[in-house]
């Protein structure tokens, strides 16, 4: 035992030994008749240890840090009773198992928030002080009562159950169990001390795994095995357990000692793991084949009812869903009509979304939140659109919509009651949307094969229509020539203008809130062509948004008149209910179905217009709208760049990519 008159020296490693989670200040502030010295390199810990100048070593320990476990063992092989402190930076059974084996002085983890506290105390206990004249007296000078005591305190403190079994007597007795053991099982030593450990054992413990245990312990073997166990209360965990015998110096076995962790919140989350990729994969094998399949029938279904019976038929034989069917919406009856379904019982029927009966209350509830809603009970809907009563199972609404245009719903069905989890209904309602999608589809298709459009004419008056408002302040009329919705929601008007009115269309956008730019395009004699670029305009988003081609806008200092064509009758009526949401008063003033060949002109500019890009569109329209096609041109090049940002040359190759598009479509035939 080394001397010293300037106390006990305390050798702190670690890869920051002054900093947490023991500075070395704290040591010495909160102690004294100690010196305390840090070290960060193994070696060198080592050799101050080995040279006896230190009297006690407190090492962290951390898997990505300083390996104080491997510098404690290396003590152990020439200081078997020096006085080592471990303060591991996790709480780990497999650590605390090494640490004992290796016979650490006090294992106390870096995350008990009274380390300080426990480090002072374990000092003392291995390294005190006399009253008389402070001279240090580590373990190995103890008496051996003293020594049994300290290690005895080290096991009870340790965070993992700790057991040790009698080899020498029958059975293997236990003669300790630790404090972490009875806070684990819930049962007292009282109770443990005496009889073997199996006690712990119950009717769910795997068989198997016991007697594995049972013949390691016969052969004198260690092992280890992760089992189900009872706590006193009855209920169980999971126990990661480990045995490893111990030898006098004959080599005999005369104890057995065991660690326990509990690891139940582990293997509970295991189990869910598991859980849910086995429902994951039960999903993909029953939708992926669905998925796959409809979309090949959606891109070749010429119509809507191959589309509606297609669907159902797959959702049954290839699902395996017990039950489905499509119902189309009627917007101006509030109704849906069973469309298609695979079960004899349904038939044609119509439901009035406004009527009395669960099936419109919870229909009508999907439809007006366009989102799939789940049916705990599938007996919700009244049959037989629903399960019969009594009957388990649950379903799926899902709307079929496009846009803002919703063409119905589709209903599905499963006689397991917990079908239908959040990934399933993800899968179905983006399913529904993809139908959506093909309804649309077919219908513009139709159109356009037999050249029917649908000719819409209204007028919108409401004060926030900031034209009608500028048509009022100008002395001559403002003649629209075009729109163009950008890619961050402006939108772009091009108008002719009398240069008389120059002054007044350009303060536009200090008079207005909603106007954010305005520019002169071209000017030809006592004509100007100017675009306003506004914030956004809610009856060109409406139009947009349902796929409708803008004939004309008439602007005057009453109202704004739109004429529009659109592909089917839904989305004309979806668009003045939209117009009619966002302002004052709506008037219808012309509503024409045409199917004449006339209308095959438009077909050619939508596929043009399909053709082009944003920027290509945006190019070709304002050079045709400014005059830069008239000869003499009415304005240049340059100006026309300018006013999309752009540098010229990258407008001439928008222009020219343009022209030639519309060339090719007109002049060579598919």
């Amino acid at each position: 035992m080394s001397e010293s008159a300037h106390g006990r020296r305390l050798l702190r490693v670690g890869s920051t030994p002054d900093g947490d989670p023991l500075p070395a200040d704290v040591l010495r502030s909160r102690t004294g008749n100690v010196v305390v010295d840090t070290e960060r390199d193994f070696s060198a810990a080592l050799s101050r240890v080995e040279s006896g100048a230190v009297d006690c070593v407190i090492a962290d320990h951390a898997s990505d840090g300083f390996d104080g476990l491997s510098l404690l063992e290396a003590i152990r092989r020439e200081r078997p009773n020096f006085p080592v402190f471990l303060l591991p930076a996790t709480e780990s059974g497999a650590v605390a198992r090494r640490a004992v084996s290796a016979d650490v002085t006090a294992f106390l983890p870096q995350s008990s928030p009274e380390l300080v506290d426990q480090v002072l105390q374990a000092l003392d206990d291995a390294v005190p002080e006399t009253r008389e004249d402070r001279v240090r007296m580590p373990i190995h000078d103890r008496t051996a009562t003293e020594e049994q005591r300290l290690k005895e305190r080290a096991l009870d403190e340790a965070p993992v159950g700790i057991t040790i079994g009698d080899a020498t007597e029958p059975d293997e007795p236990l003669i300790y169990v630790n404090d972490s053991f009875e806070a684990i099982t819930g049962y007292d030593k009282e109770e443990a001390i005496g009889v073997n450990c199996r006690f712990l054992q119950g009717a769910d413990t795997d068989a198997e795994t016991t007697v594995d245990i049972r013949e390691a312990v016969e052969n004198t073997e260690s092992v280890s095995a992760e089992l189900l166990n009872y706590r006193a209360d009855g209920s169980t965990f999971w126990n990661n357990l480990a045995i490893s015998p111990i030898r006098d110096d004959d080599g005999n076995v005369t104890n057995f000692v065991a660690f326990q962790q509990d690891v139940t919140e582990r293997k509970e989350a295991e189990a869910a793991i598991r859980e849910e990729r086995e429902t994951l994969r039960r999903l993909l094998d029953r939708v992926e084949g669905l998925v796959s399949d409809l979309s090949e029938i959606l891109v070749r279904a010429d119509n809507r009812d191959e589309i509606h019976r297609m669907t159902v038929s797959r959702l049954g034989s290839v699902a395996k869903f017990d039950r489905a069917w499509i119902g189309t919406y009627d917007p101006t009856t509030h109704t849906v009509s069973i469309a298609a379904h695979n079960q004899d019982r349904l038939g044609e029927q119509t439901i009035a979304l406004d009527a009395d009966r669960p099936s419109a209350d919870r229909l009508a509830a999907t439809l007006e939140a366009d989102e799939i809603q789940r049916l705990e009970d599938a007996a919700t809907l009244d049959p037989p659109l629903g399960f019969e009563s009594g009957q388990a199972g649950s379903g799926v609404l899902i709307p079929l919509s496009y846009r803002r245009t919703t063409y119905g719903v589709l209903a599905v069905f499963d006689a397991d009651p917990e079908a239908f989890d959040g990934t399933e209904r993800a899968i179905l309602g983006a399913l529904g949307r993809v139908i959506g999608a093909a309804i649309n589809d077919v219908l513009s298709k139709r159109t356009l094969t037999t050249d029917v459009t649908i000719t819409i004419e209204v007028d919108l008056h409401d004060p926030s229509l900031f034209l009608a408002d500028l048509a009022s302040t100008a002395t001559d009329p403002i003649a629209y020539r075009g729109t163009q919705v950008h890619d961050d929601g402006r939108v772009a008007f091009l108008f002719a203008v009398s240069a008389a009115d120059e002054d007044t269309i350009l303060a536009a956008e200090d008079r207005y809130e909603a106007v954010t730019d305005v520019s002169v395009l071209s000017r030809a004699g006592e004509q100007l062509v100017v675009e306003i670029i506004t914030a956004g305009a809610e009856f060109v988003d409406a139009l947009a948004s349902y796929g409708a081609n803008v004939g004309t806008v008439a602007i005057d200092s009453q109202s704004v008149r739109v004429r529009f064509t659109v592909a089917t009758e839904q989305n004309g009526r979806a668009i003045v209910e939209a117009l009619e949401t966002a302002y004052e008063d709506v008037e219808l003033i012309a509503y024409h179905e045409s199917g004449d060949a006339k209308q095959a002109p438009r077909s050619f500019a939508e596929a043009v217009e399909a053709d082009l890009t944003d920027r290509q569109l945006t190019a070709l329209q304002k050079a045709y709208t400014s005059g830069f096609f008239e000869w003499p041109r009415q304005c240049e090049g340059e100006d026309l760049a300018a006013s999309m940002d752009v540098v010229p040359s990258t407008y001439y190759q928008h222009l020219r990519t343009a022209e030639k598009k519309l060339m090719r479509a007109f002049f060579e035939d598919d």
